[in-house]
């Protein structure tokens, strides 16, 4: 598979997102208002509304099955550079994939945890939340 990777810096946190949903969104402006990165959003498909968009870069993946190739081969198109990538499931079924393929995925990705996740997706509210 070929994905678009030349506007990665060296030195550079790329958020990768899995799943289509209102958090993936929020999660990418979030973002790109804070670090100003483009996330990469792995989907099944994607709606029309979220189509045009600037911060993220979509990766269209037909089936589950193809998630994990998909992942394995943007990560080694990235390989030799200085990054890193972050792994934020935004979906409960993308969650139950990383879950699954957690240690095949740790070796590429920066894999965020259930706290990490509510976080990126919540904001600071989440944290605050979660403490109480």
């Amino acid at each position: 598979m070929d994905f678009i990777v030349k506007d990665i810096l060296s030195g550079e946190l790329v958020p990768v997102l899995l799943g289509t949903s209102p958090e993936a969104m929020q999660t990418a402006r979030r973002f790109f208002r804070t670090y100003g990165v483009v996330s990469h959003l792995f989907c099944a498909r994607v709606p029309l509304r979220m189509r045009l968009t600037c911060c993220v870069r979509f990766h269209p993946i037909r089936t589950g099955r193809l998630m994990m190739t998909a992942l394995t081969d943007f990560a080694a198109q990235l390989g030799n550079a200085d990054i890193i990538l972050y792994l934020i499931p935004c979906t409960v079924e993308a969650s139950n994939f990383v879950w699954q393929n957690r240690a095949e995925l740790e070796r590429r990705y920066v894999v965020a945890n259930r706290q990490e996740m509510q976080k990126v997706w919540f904001g600071d509210r989440a944290a605050g939340e979660g403490r109480a």
